[in-house]
């Protein structure tokens, strides 16, 4: 790269930016993905246990 001219480099500096930058994304992208999976998953927990509490509960008040 020192043979080069200036300009050459500028532009392989930016084309390496450039894809370091489409990297960054991809594996944002994946994270954010990944999050809201996670996400499901702890509200589909909550939602059961709030299912079961509220049988249990339907069950007292039934059977007094």
């Amino acid at each position: 790269m020192k043979d080069s001219p200036p300009s050459a480099n500028v532009e392989s500096a930016l084309q390496e930016i450039g894809a370091a930058l489409f990297e960054l994304r991809d594996a944002l992208v994946e994270l954010s993905m990944s999050m809201r999976d996670w996400q499901f998953e702890t509200d589909m927990e909550r939602r059961r246990a709030a299912e079961l509490s509220v049988q249990q509960l339907l069950k007292k008040v039934t059977s007094d």
